[in-house]
C-alpha cells in the first residue's frame, strides 16, 4: 500500500475537495474548513475512509482523523 502522510494527500487520493464534499454529503468550503480549522477530517469519517483509501491501495495515519492509540495494562489473570 502507498503511504499518504498529510491532510492533502489524503485529499488529492479522493480526488480533491469537491470529490470529496461529494462523498461526504459536504461542500468544498466546508472540506476546506476541516483543513484549515483543524487540520485534520472529521473523526466520524475515519472507519469509511481509511477502507476506501485502503481499497484504492493507500493507508494513512490515524491521526489524521483525530484518533489516538491508547496503551492498556496487560490484564492479571487470577487463579480460581
Amino acid at each position: 500500500m502507498h503511504p499518504l502522510r498529510t491532510f492533502d494527500d489524503v485529499l488529492k487520493a479522493f480526488g480533491g475537495a469537491q470529490a470529496l464534499g461529494r462523498i461526504t454529503n459536504h461542500r468544498a468550503s466546508a472540506i476546506c474548513n476541516w483543513r484549515s480549522k483543524q487540520g485534520r477530517f472529521p473523526s466520524k469519517y475515519y472507519r469509511s475512509m481509511r477502507d476506501e483509501l485502503a481499497r484504492r491501495g493507500y493507508h494513512a495515519p490515524h491521526e489524521l482523523w483525530g484518533q489516538v492509540d491508547l496503551e492498556f495494562p496487560a490484564l492479571e489473570q487470577h487463579a480460581a
